[in-house]
């Protein structure tokens, strides 16, 4: 409901009250006052009204609440609070407070008289006068009180009146607990006879006046008791001021002192409560005001008294509002000495009991009295926090009862047996709510609201638990049991870079952690999965960096640095990511200056950036966009609020830089100038030298340029006044004079170069743009060469001013200014220095301006020259869109006499810490001298300084500023330099530094020769430094110890070198020597399996083993084991993997095998029969050497491991780095459950052949869904690259190598989902579709007896687990399983019944529920029966008897081996000879029949799976006859048509017969035995051609799926890697394939081409391929790696061959034309 919903309800409410009003008699009113409502329900509405400026601290909405009083018998039956619009979740807990909470309106109401009045005593603060900042429950209970009133006030007086009698009774009770003991006996009968006539009245109830009086009268007569002399009476009870040391000492409290207070209002207000002060002036809080017993009334005559007519009044003016309080008898305790009291006239039920101490002291008990028993609060609830306002530890306490309203103090113990007594205001925090704040200070938060805060007596609390928190309260003692430990703090720091949205990394930088602090990040907002932090450490530098697996989305995120112990207090920081999409622009509107919509840019993103501005920075200064103290620089429409102080004074010209800070938005930098400025003068940047800058400084010697010949402790001539400052060479650091500085450098020959600064590598960029790279010659004399080649020796090295001073001047001498200036005008580049550590290069744009800090006048002279001004104060920093800098953090040391004097200075500061900002932007320093004025008020003498003489920075030490005894530097008379100073450094874009400080004669230098031990130190440094490697460390580090090593040769070549200079020099040696950067070294090396997976299979901590081989060949051979190695030469295991690694500098690799490109290995093998010897030479030699074995890349890898090594000197490789791995897409996996390599193959489809290779792969990795990942190794579970297999226990042994299987186990049950290969072309990663790894279980089983195909069912043993859910089937069956039995028949496509093929099944159990994987066995079923008989004349076997084709076609398809005369041999498979082919024929060309004579015999028996009978015949070979003339013409002709003739043409039973036909015909032509053979064979050939049976009507099928497959093949081949030759005949056998597919004449010609074009791919021959050893001596132009050669039970090798096979038989078997029955 809105705000004027709410007024129209009022005003409908006002005109309906009126109405109703009209209508009652005239008797009845509203009721007011102690009028008693009349019974009825009465309902109004109010708002919670939020006010900003003091409700800022609470984060609340304002809301409405509707109030509802029901009123029953003149009292407040039921009270009902509504909240209405704007309320929310958020407001619950004020609105509960207010509502029926123990201080809420219904809990303290109901059951009440129902008056105006009782409505009024609800305080909805302790106290209505109370001028302390409210809450949000406060705000809620004053609105929820005005619509009670309003209510209350609605409804019309009740006919009968109830007298309220709650006042007298309450004074009635209160003069029954007095004691007569404690007044004087008149004042004591006064009151008797008072409370007399009180009883009276409130029998009598006679009217509502007349309680009231009598009330009013006993109130009265008990204020006018008159209390007895302590004298009179030895025991007394008092109210006393007690110091907190002295109350809490009994709680075993070692110490509590005063609260000291800068803001001097809150410990003059209700927020001491329970407390008091001496200091009027609000200074402190002392103690507490607590009762107390005293055995001796006579011990308190030395102390104040304070009586009933004591007060004191005290005026608090907090937040702007002003508050007077008059505090009248025992009140008037706040604000009295210490041990003032109050006589008490009743015993308290708990007091202290005070003895006096020899000394008259008081010593104070613990407490005492009825109330003294300590009461338990089970019902509150603590909040422990280690960040507050209010101290470095807080502690909420919420739920304390209601009775309580005073605390008077508290004591926190600890388990280790400590006790803390908290004080007032700065430990003991307003109750508020039942709810109250505790804080403390351990020495890390010194100080809060102004305040400083003592931690002296809480710092031992640091480590401790806190086991329970005493209350000393109005209502007696309660306890708080705890259990929190208190986490100790530290000097640390965590900073962390604000990135891109689009960067998946951000540095993180720590400093100031314990030496056993364990860290763990947490960065809030970021699911925990979805990031990572890398903690790295290199030598003495650790780095740590937060990587992102997701992008982030805009916003500022809160990162949590922990101790994983909970030793530390978590420290923690914030960043912004941001989107580098800046969604506005500075409009250039100098009158009305405004940030705008950027284009392309859409209005709600303007709006959202708007609304997320957090603060502003302006010249330096940042202001707050929101909450408490916000300073709105920038309006919800985008423009400059002018009317903030911060513009308010702003002149015509002025600049500002506004710099907009925006929650996931970069920050955005602009420059607002006023206005209206004066084009009379210019604005620009000059150089100057030191004489001219220094003029109008007001410093000694000022404008004096003139030099000195003497020279100091480094024999430089430094003490000169302002001159030039000139160095013989650039090897002290001059350098870095380039930041600020003006320089020339003079060569042997007198030529000048003006020089404008050094860039980052080292190298001289003069002003004319000319670059030139400096080296050192034998001499030691610095040479410049510039990229031309042209070069100069360096004569001098002069620095002659500073070179962008900002000058104001008068736009009519700004040409003459330039002429004579180097001068850089706005819009113009300042540069200058290089990155050394904390120093950083810059680079500005000119932007001077009026208000420019250290902005000079240069008026022109009557001669021409120019004068400059004294520099003046201002608050823009000069460069375009830069905020002036302010220094924070340094930290300033005042040398001591050992350190000062080793440049020639008689006084040293330094400047540490954050220093690196300041020092880069040093201009100029000026010393100030005040003598003994320690106000720092009345200056001595001020000096100007020049850099490289007296002012310096390092580039690691600091700033290090000196005083030099020179012609600019000369102390007044009667002094020595001790005594007060103050230091300014001045700096480009940066506010003046100021450091105020005092000397003694421990400051002074003394000047004093080194000793013989000061020169040994330096020169052990040369010497250690003399015998580094450059080779091993990096370019940048190295130079700049070369740098330190010439400087420190060139003192020690000094003649009594002074000890100051010696022992600064050695610092500086160390330092450098210290900072060495070890060079990144990188190897390939041999790593084992185990160790390199260890940091890649996440939640695997099985170790991966190495493969053992029984096969010797296969692991020596590159082209199947490429990336592993092995070490036995034998080849009986692979050990690991060949990779490339960074190695650490605590790797010592002088302990392993260094591979050089000189070695070199032969390694022989024989696969398949085939013995090569290939040569390995170089980083190749890896492949088959000891493991850790290395060889020295030149180059960082695009991947590699970092190594390490642990506190025993053992190897330690991390995750591999580098590259980001590549996604590939389009990659298919398909997961056997059963295998030839082990108990799973995973076979991927579409693996890119340019990347990953069976030679190239180091490791594959095979990762789940639950994070775990797998190592594979090669051969073992590597197959040529696309093919990966693994044991889990089941599969033992292949091809007689031992399996590993317990890396692997915990794969079953889980889903593989990603797959990473590394490889020497790179990593590659790959999402593939979710795979589940089914079960496999030690206890299946399953067996199935042979049986006869008539029986129809066997015998079945099944063990299966418990949850499989077994389906059973087999191919080419109808199976059901019955306990033991499976029963079995024919599968059938049609009605007809079909009987049972005699072969080798095959039984799969699957399991339903898919846990498990499928079971597979095989059976076979037989017959007795033989459906082939032996056709002795035409050498063939044929259908016997009462047998049909198919019978036979079968029979010979199970064929699995012939006996020919006692020998075996395998029908197929490897090794495999033909002896009868698939026809039936004999193939009389087999081993066995090539060179017998006619008229040999063999014996010949025939094995068939399924068939127990065996076939035997005797095969003879024929006599050969006299020759005769045999005419073949017919024969040949009739073949020759019948090759003509289509399958497709007729039905498959005629063609059937036609080709047997034709294949005898084809015999006898071969054979021409004799001439009736040939006839008989041609009649029988026409016959069948005459017995065919078109099909017009049939469809036929041709399977093309191999053609298309090897015409597949052939085009993805490419034409470069092969011969011509090779390559022609592939393209005419594709050429033939592509047609035949497009034709699809027949089966047979399908086939052909088929055929044709797999042994054209056979036939290419690669190009390149180099000549191997073979043992028969012969050249063999195929690989040398032998990757031609086969694995043993290679599938992909036997299916290509058996995919011939088959087309070759489905060629003479009609092919696989699937036909229609005829239509009829």
């Amino acid at each position: 409901m809105g705000k004027g919903t709410i007024k129209t309800k009022a005003m409908t409410m006002a005109v309906a009250m009126s109405m109703v009003a009209g209508l009652c008699p005239s008797t009845v009113f509203a009721a007011s006052g102690s009028e008693v409502a009349a019974d009825g329900t009465y309902t109004k509405t109010a708002h919670v009204t939020r006010i900003e400026s003091e409700d800022s601290d609470d984060e609340w909405n304002e809301y409405d609440v509707e109030v509802s009083l029901t009123v029953k018998d003149g009292k407040f039956e039921d009270i009902t609070v509504t909240p209405g619009e704007g309320y929310d979740s958020g407001n619950s807990s004020y609105f509960n407070k207010a509502y029926d909470k123990q201080k809420g309106i219904k809990t303290l109401l109901k059951g009440q008289a129902a008056t105006e009045d009782v409505v009024n005593s609800w305080k909805t603060k302790k106290t209505e006068t109370d001028t302390d900042a409210v809450s949000g429950a406060t705000r809620t209970a004053m609105a929820v009180k005005a619509a009670a009133l309003e209510a209350i006030q609605s409804a019309p007086v009740a006919s009968t009146v109830t007298v309220d009698t709650s006042a007298l009774e309450a004074a009635i009770s209160k003069a029954e607990g007095l004691s007569k003991d404690a007044y004087t006996e008149a004042s004591w009968t006064a009151m008797q006879e008072k409370l007399t006539a009180a009883k009276e009245a409130l029998t009598a109830k006679e009217s509502q006046e007349a309680v009231n009086t009598a009330a009013d009268t006993l109130t009265k007569a008990i204020d006018a008791l008159v209390q007895k002399t302590p004298d009179a009476q030895k025991e007394v009870y008092v109210l006393m001021n007690i110091p907190y040391a002295d109350f809490y000492k009994a709680d075993g409290v070692t110490g509590a002192d005063t609260v000291s207070s800068a803001t001097k209002q809150k410990t003059r207000a209700s927020l001491a409560a329970g407390s008091y002060h001496v200091n009027s002036d609000g200074s402190d809080i002392t103690g507490v005001t607590f009762p107390v017993k005293i055995s001796d009334a006579s011990v308190l005559g030395k102390y104040t008294q304070v009586t009933d007519e004591s007060e004191v009044t005290i005026t608090t003016n907090i937040k702007g509002k002003e508050n007077t309080v008059t505090y009248k008898g025992q009140d008037a305790l706040f604000e009295s000495a210490s041990y003032s009291y109050y006589i008490l006239s009743a015993t308290p039920s708990y007091y202290k009991e005070a003895t006096v101490n020899a000394d008259g002291t008081f010593n104070f008990s613990e407490v005492k009295g009825e109330a003294s028993k300590v009461k338990p609060l089970s019902n509150a609830t603590t909040e422990f926090k280690t960040s507050s306002n209010y101290g470095d530890y807080q502690l909420n306490i919420d739920g304390l009862p209601t009775s309580i309203n005073t605390v008077y103090g508290v004591v926190i113990s600890t388990k280790e047996g400590s006790n803390y007594g908290l004080r007032h205001v700065e430990n003991i925090w307003k109750l508020k709510e039942q709810e109250q704040k505790l804080a403390w200070s351990t020495g890390f938060v010194t100080e809060s609201h102004g305040n400083k805060l003592d931690s002296k007596d809480y710092a031992a609390m640091m480590g401790q638990t806190i086991n329970k928190v005493t209350y000393y309260t109005n209502d007696g003692i309660y306890e708080i049991q705890m259990d929190q430990k208190v986490a100790k703090k530290f000097d640390g720091e965590v900073s962390v870079a604000d990135i891109s949205t689009k960067s998946d990394t951000t540095s993180v930088v720590v400093s100031g952690l314990p030496s056993d602090f364990e860290e763990e990040y947490k960065v809030d907002g970021i699911d925990e999965d979805a990031y990572s932090v890398e903690i790295k450490t290199e030598g003495k530098t650790t780095t740590r960096t937060i990587k992102f697996k997701k992008a982030l989305t805009k916003g500022r995120y809160t990162v949590t640095l922990s101790d994983m112990s909970g030793t530390y207090v978590p420290i923690s920081t914030t960043f912004n990511a941001y989107t580098e999409t800046m969604p506005v622009k500075y409009n250039e509107d100098n009158k009305e200056p405004a940030i705008v919509k950027n284009d392309n840019v859409n209005e709600e993103e303007f709006q959202t950036y708007l609304k997320n501005i957090n603060s502003v920075t302006v010249n330096g200064k940042e202001y707050v966009a929101s909450g408490k103290k916000a300073v709105k620089l920038i309006k919800e429409d985008g423009k400059l609020d002018l009317e903030q102080n911060v513009f308010k004074d702003a002149k015509a010209g002025d600049a500002f830089t506004v710099t907009i800070a925006a929650n996931g938005y970069q920050a955005y930098t602009f420059t607002y100038k006023v206005a209206g400025e004066n084009r009379e003068y210019s604005y620009v940047y000059v150089g100057m030298n030191w004489s001219e800058y220094w003029a109008n400084e007001g410093v000694y010697a000022a404008g004096n340029a003139e030099a000195s010949g003497v020279t100091d402790s480094r024999n430089e001539y430094d003490k000169g006044a302002f001159d030039t400052v000139t160095r013989a060479t650039a090897n002290h650091g001059l350098h870095r004079g380039s930041f600020q500085c003006t320089a020339v450098i003079k060569d042997t020959d007198g030529n000048q170069y003006n020089l404008s600064y050094w860039d980052k590598n080292g190298k001289a960029v003069m002003t004319d743009g000319s670059i030139y790279t400096r080296t050192t010659n034998a001499e030691k004399k610095a040479v410049f060469t510039a990229e031309d080649g042209s070069s100069f020796i360096q004569a001098d090295y002069k620095v002659t001013g500073i070179k962008y001073v900002p000058v104001k001047v008068k736009t009519a001498d700004l040409s003459a200014l330039k002429e004579k200036y180097v001068v850089v005008e706005n819009g113009g580049t300042l540069i200058g220095g290089f990155s050394e550590n904390q120093l950083k290069s810059y680079t500005a744009i000119a932007d001077v301006t009026a208000n420019t800090n250290g902005l000079k006048t240069a008026e022109k002279q009557e001669d021409g020259s120019f004068a400059f001004s004294e520099r003046t104060t201002g608050s823009y920093s000069g460069l375009k869109d830069t905020q002036l800098t302010v220094a924070s953090d340094i930290t300033p040391n005042v040398r001591e006499t050992k350190d000062v004097g080793s440049f020639g200075e008689f006084i040293r500061v330094d400047l540490n810490g954050n220093y690196g900002g300041l020092g880069s932007a040093m201009q100029a320093v000026e010393w100030t001298y005040y003598g003994d004025d320690a106000s720092y008020t009345t200056p001595v003498r001020k000096f100007g300084t020049k850099f490289a003489a007296d002012n310096w920075m390092h580039k690691s030490m600091g700033i290090q500023l000196g005083l030099t005894d020179s012609l600019r530097c000369q102390l007044p008379e009667g002094t020595d330099g001790t005594g007060y100073w103050k230091l300014t450094v001045y700096g480009l874009g940066y506010a003046d530094y100021s450091y105020s400080f005092q000397i003694g004669t421990e400051n002074l230098a003394a000047p004093k020769t080194a000793t013989k031990e000061d020169i040994k130190a330096l020169q052990d440094k040369i010497d250690k430094a003399s015998a580094l490697k450059e080779s091993d460390y990096t370019k940048d580090s190295w130079d700049k110890m070369m740098s330190e090593l010439e400087e420190s040769k060139e003192l020690l070549a000094q003649e009594n070198p002074l000890q100051s200079a010696v022992k600064e020099q050695t610092l500086h040696m160390t330092e450098a020597i210290d900072a060495l950067v070890k060079a990144d070294k990188y190897v390939l090396m041999n790593i084992p399996y185990a160790e390199f997976y260890k940091a890649e299979t996440t939640n695997n901590d099985i170790a991966v083993d190495a493969f053992t081989s029984a096969t010797k060949n296969k692991t020596r051979t590159t082209g199947l084991a490429g990336g592993s190695y092995h070490e036995n030469a034998d080849g009986s295991k692979i050990d690991g993997i060949t990779y490339a690694v960074k190695v650490d500098p605590s790797v010592d690799l002088s302990k392993y095998k260094e591979v050089k490109d000189s070695d070199s290995v032969e390694i022989t093998v024989t696969n398949r029969g085939k013995t090569s010897t290939t040569t390995l030479t170089g980083k190749d030699t890896l492949f088959e050497n000891a493991s850790y074995a290395y060889y020295p890349l030149t180059e960082e890898p695009a991947n590699y491991k970092e190594v390490s090594a642990d506190e025993n000197g053992k190897l330690v490789f991390g995750e591999v780095k580098g590259k980001e791995a590549e996604a590939l897409t389009g990659v298919k996996a398909e997961l056997l459950t059963k295998s030839s390599y082990g108990d799973y193959q995973l076979n991927l489809d579409g693996l890119p052949e340019d990347k990953i290779t069976a030679s190239n792969v180091n490791a594959v990795v095979v990762k789940t869904t639950d994070g775990t990942a797998y190592g594979m190794r090669h051969l073992e579970n590597i197959w040529r690259g696309n093919e990966l297999a693994w044991s889990t226990g089941f599969t033992r042994e292949v091809h007689g190598c031992p399996t590993s299987s317990e890396h692997y186990k915990t794969m079953m049950g889980k889903t593989i989902d990603s797959i990473e290969y590394y490889t020497t072309n790179g990593v590659y990663t790959m999402d593939i579709a979710d795979i589940y790894v089914p079960v496999k279980s030690e206890t299946t089983k399953v067996e199935v007896a042979d049986a006869d195909i008539t029986a129809g069912k066997t015998t079945i043993n099944v063990q299966l687990p418990d949850e499989f859910e077994p389906e059973y089937s087999v191919d080419g069956l109808d199976v059901s399983v019955e306990g033991n039995v499976l029963s079995f028949k024919a599968v059938t496509e049609s009605r007809a019944a079909a009987s049972v093929k005699p072969g080798k099944y095959t039984l799969t159990i699957k399991d339903k529920k898919n846990k498990y994987a499928d079971v597979v066995t095989t059976f076979t079923l037989t017959t007795k029966d033989m459906p082939a008989a032996y056709d002795a004349e035409n050498k063939k076997l044929v259908e016997a008897e009462g047998f049909d084709t198919d019978a036979l076609k079968a029979y010979l398809g199970n064929i699995t081996s012939v006996n020919v005369n006692g020998k075996d041999y395998a029908a197929s498979g490897r090794g495999s000879v033909v002896i009868i082919n698939k026809d039936g024929t004999i193939k009389t060309d087999a081993d066995p029949f090539k060179d017998a004579v006619a008229g040999t015999e063999f014996q010949i028996t025939v094995a068939s799976t399924g068939y127990t009978t065996p076939l035997t015949f005797t095969y003879k070979i024929a006599e050969t006859p006299a020759p005769a003339e045999v005419d073949t013409t017919a024969l040949e002709a009739a073949i020759a048509e019948a090759d003509n003739l289509k399958e497709a043409d007729y039905t498959a039973e005629s063609w059937s017969v036609y080709q047997a036909a034709l294949q005898s015909a084809r015999t006898a032509l071969e054979a021409k035995e004799s001439q009736d053979a040939v006839d008989q064979a041609l009649a029988a050939l026409n016959a069948a051609k005459d017995a065919l049976v078109k099909a017009e009507e049939e469809p036929v099928t041709i399977n093309t799926a191999s053609l298309e497959k090897a015409i597949a093949d052939a085009k993805a081949l490419k034409e470069a890697d092969y011969t011509a030759d090779s390559w022609k005949a592939l393209q005419s056998a594709l050429s033939d394939a592509q047609k035949a597919l497009e034709a699809k004449e027949s089966q047979e010609a399908v086939d052909n081409a088929t055929n044709s074009l797999n042994k054209a791919i056979k036939a290419l021959v690669k190009k390149n391929s180099s000549s191997v050893k073979k043992t028969d001596g012969t050249t063999n132009k195929s690989k040398t790696s032998g990757s031609d050669s086969v694995k043993t039970g290679d599938p992909a090798s036997v299916f290509g061959w058996l995919g011939l096979a088959v087309s070759s038989l489905g060629a003479g078997m009609g092919g696989f034309a699937w036909k229609r029955r005829k239509r009829k």
